[in-house]
């Protein structure tokens, strides 16, 4: 099922906006990029091979797959089942996943493998929150989808960078709003929702779209659009510290994406930190 943009839909979204933000609300559509399966398929099995040359040439035959426990409902073991299937077609490699270190050789690097990282906190968290990186203090980094911002913030917490690889030729580079559209624009779009300081990025991909920290679900997921009406009850809202869910109902909306049911867009499915559409693979 594919979850890219409807023309129609956007259009009647589009009808809706307030005529004043009309062209940046429609800039900022065409500037959001939609990372279709076999795109992000296409990414993910570049990213491992890419992996897989620098360990044939380390001579490194085990492949070490670290998954946080109770992460098996979660995107990282979702990956990994997808680089495991990808595995299947050769026996060179030995493969172990586990949630205990101790299942590891600490003289072989361990795989951090996820779909993407926009900041880098959650990665760096659970390396920090898991991962003794005095004894296993080799890691590679298997996300084809990362930013600029996470890399750094990895990387930080590394003394010796030799110690820690990234995915480099074959990643998708992740530019957050404020690298691709003005400031000013930026400004005049998000004062409709309540937002000054602008740091998510404008992509989504068909497996998922990422909570409100990172991406903006308010739009792609739940369809609200920027117009004086939405403006007034999302203010209202965060002035008196009331939950947007509160008066979800209220606000004019249109999903515009393809194969998502309008007539759900309701208050019993808000969460703006697992939004309603997509659903994850590994969700459902």
């Amino acid at each position: 099922m594919n979850y890219n943009l409807n023309e129609n839909f956007k259009n009647e979204w589009l009808a809706k906006c307030d005529n004043s933000i009309k062209d940046i609300a429609e800039e900022f559509l065409n500037i959001t990029q939609y990372i279709s399966n076999d795109s992000f398929d296409d990414y993910l099995l570049r990213s491992l091979e890419e992996m897989l040359d620098y360990y044939d040439i380390n001579k490194i035959t085990a492949l070490q797959f670290y998954i946080p426990e109770n992460s098996f409902n979660k995107s990282n073991y979702w990956v990994i089942i997808k680089l495991v299937e990808f595995l299947s077609k050769t026996e060179k490699y030995v493969i172990t996943i586990s949630d205990d270190l101790n299942n590891f050789n600490p003289n072989v690097p361990i795989i951090i493998a996820d779909d993407a990282s926009y900041s880098g906190s959650q990665i760096t968290s659970y390396i920090e929150d898991n991962i003794n990186i005095d004894k296993y203090d080799k890691l590679f980094i298997l996300i084809p989808f990362i930013s600029k911002i996470a890399i750094e913030k990895i990387s930080s917490y590394f003394n010796d960078k030799n110690n820690i690889r990234f995915i480099e030729k074959n990643r998708y580079l992740l530019k957050p709003l404020t690298e691709l559209m003005e400031n000013e624009k930026i400004k005049r779009l998000f004062s409709y929702y309540g937002n000054s300081n602008i740091t998510q990025y404008p992509i989504y991909f068909n497996h998922k779209i990422a909570d409100s920290y990172s991406s903006f679900p308010l739009i792609y997921s739940y369809g609200v659009m920027p117009n004086q009406k939405n403006k007034e009850i999302i203010s209202y809202c965060k002035m008196h510290f009331i939950p947007l869910k509160n008066r979800f109902d209220e606000l004019e909306k249109i999903i515009f994406l393809n194969n998502c049911n309008n007539n759900i867009n309701n208050s019993t499915n808000y969460d703006i930190n697992n939004p309603i559409y997509p659903i994850p693979p590994y969700k459902k």
